[in-house]
């Protein structure tokens, strides 16, 4: 998700609602590069409430006006979405209509210089001046006192409006495994809207209170409310202070297949090193007699499974062994069998499964970066598994992303490092909590 970017097109004229709607949850979906947009037109209409075609219509707009860029096309089979990349150029562009509360020069408060002897008509350069009146005073503030207004601007620093998006998704989300009720259907943009019209104090007790909400609500059996109508009505003043200390309703987070969380616990299960596995003694013996039972239905199957194992079958069918069988026969034993963590993440993974991991391990995703499938760094991070005799990630599909300790493997020795500093402290603040 781009703050930035949803934040720049929520200032921006687009021309109508849905098209803004729309422009907004598209940089929900994307970096801050304007990257890695791929959602299908059936969950952007439901997610927008516009109809598919209204979605098609403006995806073509917004591609036609160079808004959008069509990094692949979807459509050669069911379900795969087209890949778009925002413009950023485009994007730069946009006009930003001015607002009244904009005031007349662009900026909020008191935005009229006062008249001096060397200029006689304030700060506009203009006969009239920008209210069409001459020598437009206005006096700097009395009250509050400077303190005060020191303490105003911290907290404005505080209350950045780019980072809105990324609070709003925390209200959304939780702090554990704990999302709000019905948020999955309802709209995230509204949400935002309502936030923004709250005072920076009112964003903080919303944000404070959101647990204590719920648990309310579920203590006296009443349906919560969808969230923009609880930052809309202010629900949360109803909450009683005391009621913040209650603990969230649970200590995990989900883990997507093939994320960042997923990447880094891989990363440190790889790390701790294989278990041991043993190679048994009659390990020859056995692939004799596995080949000559598959030899009485399947010479093909047979001479397939030696294969597989680097064993030559002699004109006379007897088995011939690589001179190194048994170092290799080790290593595809570790690779299999060695890292049962590896291997529960990549089961995990083939199938599309969500699994959870408690919230410390939410530290992780910092350290984590997306990976295109098939660049250099993916191909270099596939032989260096294979140097370290590592399992290397399962069939990503249609993923065109995966992710990986940042900085390549040249740099895992320091992810390694900031990984585990990370959660011990995470570990010592439960503890202390």
């Amino acid at each position: 998700m781009s703050i930035a970017i949803m934040s720049q097109l929520f200032k921006a004229h687009l021309g109508s609602t849905n098209r803004k709607m729309l422009a907004v949850r598209l940089a929900d979906f994307a970096d801050d590069d304007g990257k890695g947009i791929w959602p299908t037109v059936g969950r952007l209409a439901q997610e927008t409430e516009l109809s598919e075609r209204s979605v098609q219509r403006i995806l073509a707009e917004f591609v036609e006006e160079g808004l959008l860029v069509v990094v692949r096309k979807g459509g050669s089979k069911p379900g795969e979405a087209t890949r778009y990349d925002f413009n950023m150029a485009a994007l730069a562009r946009l006009k930003v209509p001015k607002t009244a509360s904009d005031g007349c020069h662009g900026v909020t408060h008191d935005t009229v210089s006062p008249v001096t002897t060397a200029t006689s008509m304030g700060d506009t350069d203009d006969a009239d001046g920008c209210h069409r009146d001459t020598q437009t005073v206005i006096e700097p503030p009395k009250e509050p006192s400077e303190r005060e207004d020191a303490r105003e601007g911290d907290l404005k620093d505080q209350d950045d409006p780019s980072k809105f998006g990324k609070r709003v998704k925390a209200l959304e989300m939780g702090m554990a495994n704990n999302p709000w009720p019905g948020a999955i259907a309802s709209s995230t943009t509204w949400a935002l809207q309502q936030f923004e019209k709250l005072t920076p104090e009112e964003r903080r007790l919303a944000e404070e209170r959101r647990d204590s909400y719920l648990a309310e609500c579920k203590a006296q059996k009443v349906k919560n409310v969808a969230l923009g109508v609880y930052l809309r009505d202010k629900k949360f003043l109803d909450v009683s202070p005391l009621a913040g200390k209650v603990q969230a309703p649970s200590t995990k987070i989900p883990v997507a297949p093939f994320g960042p969380v997923w990447a880094g616990i891989r990363a440190l299960a790889l790390l701790d090193g294989a278990e041991p596995v043993e190679v048994p003694l009659d390990v020859r013996d056995r692939i004799h007699q596995t080949f000559e039972t598959l030899m009485r239905t399947s010479e093909a199957r047979a001479r397939s499974y030696v294969g597989g194992k680097g064993i030559e079958v002699g004109a006379g069918g007897e088995l011939i062994f690589p001179h190194d069988f048994d170092q290799a026969e080790h290593r595809r034993r570790v690779i299999e069998n060695g890292f049962p963590r590896v291997n529960e993440l990549h089961s995990q993974a083939k199938n599309r499964d969500r699994s959870s991991a408690d919230a410390r391990f939410e530290v992780l995703t910092n350290l984590c970066e997306p990976v295109p499938v098939g660049s250099d760094l993916f191909e270099s991070w596939r032989s260096y598994h294979e140097d370290a005799s590592w399992p290397f990630v399962p069939d990503p599909g249609s993923m065109p992303v995966i992710y990986f300790p940042k900085g390549g493997p040249e740099r895992l020795h320091h992810f390694e490092t900031a990984a585990r500093a990370a959660l011990r402290q995470e570990r010592s603040n439960d503890h202390a909590a």
